[in-house]
């Protein structure tokens, strides 16, 4: 098994677990939980032909925006399915570069989390996405 490289970024990163998604695995995926973000290496699996992340792959990223958000115990009762996902791509994403999602929780209801999400490529814009998650828990996402 690999060691994760941990980001060389300002923040407290602590990998918050190694996405197995199959074909779609971001691989390990980190967490600032203080800051509000999660940043993920682009590796080769994650490039498209043209040597950037795949629109997929940050899709993907941008799915997962509600862990930055809330707290998770693993208990499945407090699973946040996606009711709505929008990403709107603004720049590339090269291999190597370090892809962070700084996220913002705009609105919490007793059934839904509304949250939105600028996400950079080293320094620079790569998307920006805003969710809506599935609130089971009735209370507020923090």
């Amino acid at each position: 098994m690999d060691t994760p490289i941990t980001p060389d970024l300002p923040g407290e990163w602590t990998m918050q677990f190694a996405t197995g998604l199959g074909a779609w695995s971001l691989g390990d995926l980190w967490l600032d939980r203080a800051n509000r973000r999660l940043a993920v290496r682009v590796t080769e699996p994650l490039c498209n032909a043209y040597g950037v992340m795949q629109g997929g792959a940050m899709a993907t990223l941008a799915d997962v925006q509600s862990l930055a958000v809330r707290s998770y115990s693993g208990n499945e009762a407090e699973h946040t399915p996606t009711v709505s996902l929008s990403v709107d791509y603004l720049g590339p994403a090269p291999l190597g570069a370090w892809v962070i999602a700084d996220v913002t929780l705009l609105r919490t209801t007793r059934s839904l989390i509304f949250t939105q999400a600028v996400i950079t490529a080293d320094g620079a814009p790569a998307a920006r996405a805003s969710a809506i998650y599935r609130n089971f828990t009735g209370k507020d996402a923090q």
